[in-house]
């Protein structure tokens, strides 16, 4: 039987094929440029693109040492544009056994889309943004609070310096890293504002709201690691029976002034129960970017996020990061719940739009509602990443 460490391997050896397929067979119709393999016939444009994430940690998790590491991504992303307004997604992640992300049918005009299928709902700025150009390697602990993808119908429209964008979604058609697939159906909602935008600075706000219901029997779980994927679960609520409803609220901001790139977000979930009290979990960040050779983070006003920096000289650009972050889940209960701290400092190293090597230092404390889960997790992890 074929392992999954195997299967991973054979994924990111398939992306890479795939890319060198397209180079060989130009004189064909095919181009292979930056943005991955190109094809063009009539009113069909289809570009085939990818991204490929080679992980190793250390881990001094509570006195136990840990050493490994792991293909976190390998993932082909076909795009499809019929004509000027039709688009088509569909991505596959080859690691962890396999996966769907992205799989909609859209229609894009002026300023507005819509789209229908599987695709992240428009909730939390780190959410929303591509995990080729998060400032770390992992996104925060508050990502446990966010929805992540789910199968649903939804919309955006882009004004002057705002955007606001929602849908009505339900689970995911697969697993995603340390997200519950079951979160319940409802309504999602993501508003941003950028009063000031301009080429050396740009002020960001966002607010996002969510309503969920669950059916009869439903459970509901959250659960993170400590902002490195190889590391093992360090809070977890375990299964909380009877869940009716959940509102979650979102506040995020950011700025950028030349080469610094500032932002954080606050989240709060709150759920309410059939049998059992009502339950409330937040958890907040704030991280701060300086690239050091002066290039600066680009802000996409269409979806609210900055992305990765143009480097301007031949070697790349230089980037040193911090963050610190917070997430409490203590009202679970669960042994294995509680509060969890994390202190994380970086550095990016970006060779020119499609390579991305980076370093990570991961200090985080666990506060467990069962005092003998107490423990401090110390993590030294480092990517190789092609995007394309």
């Amino acid at each position: 039987m074929m392992t999954g460490n195997m299967r991973d391997l054979m994924g990111a050896a398939a992306v890479c094929w795939t890319l060198g397929l397209g180079v060989a067979q130009a004189e064909d119709g095919i181009s292979a440029s930056s943005n991955g393999l190109e094809f063009e016939a009539g009113a069909v444009h289809a570009t085939l693109g990818g991204r490929l994430h080679l992980d190793s940690a250390s881990i001094d998790n509570g006195g136990t040492d840990i050493e490994d590491e792991e293909v976190r991504r390998a993932r082909l992303e076909l795009a499809v544009r019929f004509g000027d307004h039709w688009r088509l997604r569909v991505d596959r992640e080859f690691t962890h056994d396999g996966a769907w992300r992205n799989v909609w049918l859209g229609y894009a005009g002026e300023d507005f889309n819509i789209k229908a299928g599987n695709f992240i709902a428009p909730f939390s700025m780190e959410d929303v943004g591509s995990s080729n150009d998060t400032m770390f390697m992992e996104r925060s602990l508050v990502q446990a609070l966010a929805p992540g993808f789910g199968v649903g119908v939804g919309g955006a429209y882009e004004g002057r310096h705002f955007s606001i964008a929602g849908g009505y979604f339900g689970d995911a058609i697969d697993v995603e890293d340390n997200i519950q697939p079951e979160k319940g159906s409802g309504v999602t909602l993501r508003a941003t504002w950028s009063p000031v935008e301009r080429r050396s600075n740009t002020f960001h706000v966002g607010l996002g709201l969510e309503r969920r219901e669950f059916d009869a029997g439903d459970m509901r779980r959250i659960s993170t690691g400590p902002e490195a994927s190889l590391a093992p679960t360090i809070l977890s609520t375990g299964s909380i029976a009877d869940p009716d409803t959940s509102m979650s609220y979102n506040l995020e901001a950011a700025y950028s002034v030349g080469p610094v790139l500032l932002q954080g977000q606050f989240v709060s979930s709150e759920l309410e129960r059939g049998v059992g009290a009502d339950l409330s979990f937040d958890g907040y960040y704030a991280q701060a970017g300086w690239i050091i050779t002066g290039e600066r983070h680009e802000y996409g006003d269409a979806t609210g996020v900055f992305r990765g920096p143009r480097p301007r000289h031949d070697w790349g650009a230089l980037e040193l990061a911090a963050r610190y972050s917070s997430l409490d889940l203590s009202e679970a209960g669960a042994p294995n719940s509680g509060e969890a701290d994390d202190v994380t400092a970086g550095v990016n190293w970006y060779i020119g739009r499609n390579f991305r090597l980076a370093a990570n230092y991961v200090h985080s404390e666990v506060d467990a509602i069962n005092p003998l889960l107490d423990r401090d997790v110390d993590t030294v992890q480092a990517r190789a990443q092609v995007d394309f």
